[in-house]
């Protein structure tokens, strides 16, 4: 018995100190933030303070009042009500029921985290499946038209109509790739059995509404201020410009943006926008997670969306051109890398998302 009990604990100690391997990155990288923030607090400080004002100036009164209305929509019934008015054209084009209706037309018009948090509120409610839930969050994931027409546009860009042919194409991208989305599998015994909850009356639904709101609010302004301070140590890493420009670029769209304006052509920032951001993903990872979205799949539609989005930006432009007046913020020249080929941009994003689906589907086969 003895013999037992000191294997036993033998193996214990081997697993614990296996885990503890896994862990030293992790902890090298989280005590290597700590000395920077506390050798450089003036950089983080500058960070904080911008992303604060990026929340207050543009993230708050855009995305705020659709956070509510869209936690007002899932409790109160009015999604049920909206989804008999879309179920036809909701299934003709992305198969899906038609209480996910209001969640893929608040996508297009609320902003990046709205679409996704109000799949998750549908699937946990039993209005739609897991399945579907899925899905929507490929493609239910949009920069909104306030952000897009008024603050990229005419706010970085200095033009609203650039800001237009921008949402259009964006709204396209997302249009293809929930058509897309028809094709995949279903896995059996993925439809939505769960009986409809009852829903809350108005006293007690817009109460809840602004709450959960403001949670999701809170949590948003969150991962924007601490991206911001992220970002203002990019330039400490001395990379060539083009490089800290996309890396500004791969993590945080607002920020990234305003720094490609004037640098980037139309298509590239279009891109940018399709693909949301390392901080928008952050965003909306717990609506991934209730849903159960593979990750893979979610960032192979995130390539997918850029690419799309740069092709039809660049068809649209042909049709509709739009000069631009933009001055770059923090300008870092226009190097040959950023001439952009359409093209071949959404050839290497597609090739991108086709690697991400091959590693997952090799993973699963080990």
């Amino acid at each position: 018995r003895r013999m037992n009990i000191n294997m036993s604990e033998g193996d214990d100690m081997r697993e614990y100190f296996k885990k503890a391997l896994r862990r030293l990155p992790l902890l090298f990288a989280a005590l290597c933030a700590a000395a920077l923030i506390v050798a450089l607090p003036s950089v983080s400080a500058a960070g904080v303070k911008k992303g604060l004002l990026v929340c207050a100036s543009s993230a708050v009164p855009s995305l705020y009042p659709f956070c509510v209305l869209s936690a007002f929509f899932v409790r109160s019934g009015l999604c049920g009500y909206l989804g008999k008015l879309l179920e036809k054209p909701v299934r003709i084009l992305f198969n899906l029921p038609g209480s996910a209706g209001a969640a893929a037309c608040m996508s297009f018009v609320a902003g990046y985290p709205v679409g996704a948090g109000m799949t998750a509120a549908l699937f946990e409610q039993g209005r739609i499946s897991q399945a579907d839930a899925q899905r929507m969050t490929l493609f239910c994931v949009n920069a909104g038209p306030a952000f897009v027409i008024g603050g990229v546009g005419a706010g970085m860009l200095g033009s609203a109509r650039a800001g237009v042919v921008i949402f259009s194409s964006l709204t396209l991208a997302s249009l293809t790739l929930g058509l897309l989305t028809r094709f995949i599998p279903r896995e059996s015994g993925t439809e939505c059995s769960v009986p409809a909850a009852d829903f809350s009356p108005l006293s007690r639904a817009l109460p809840e509404a602004v709450t959960e709101g403001t949670k999701n609010m809170i949590s948003i302004c969150a991962w924007i201020v601490i991206f911001s301070c992220v970002s203002g140590y990019i330039p400490l890493l001395r990379l060539p410009d083009w490089a800290g420009l996309l890396l500004s670029c791969t993590l945080e769209v607002t920020g990234g943006c305003a720094s490609a304006a004037g640098i980037f052509n139309l298509p590239a920032i279009a891109a940018v926008l399709g693909w949301g951001g390392v901080s928008v993903h952050c965003q909306i990872m717990r609506h991934i997670k209730t849903c159960k979205t593979p990750l893979s799949y979610f960032f192979c539609a995130r390539l997918v969306c850029a690419a799309l989005s740069a092709l039809f930006c660049e068809g649209l432009l042909r049709v509709f051109p739009c000069p631009v007046n933009a001055v770059a913020v923090g300008s870092v020249g226009a190097p040959q890398l950023f001439s952009f080929s359409a093209p071949a941009a959404a050839a290497m994003l597609l090739s991108g998302a086709m690697l991400i689906l091959e590693l997952d589907t090799n993973e699963k086969k080990c």
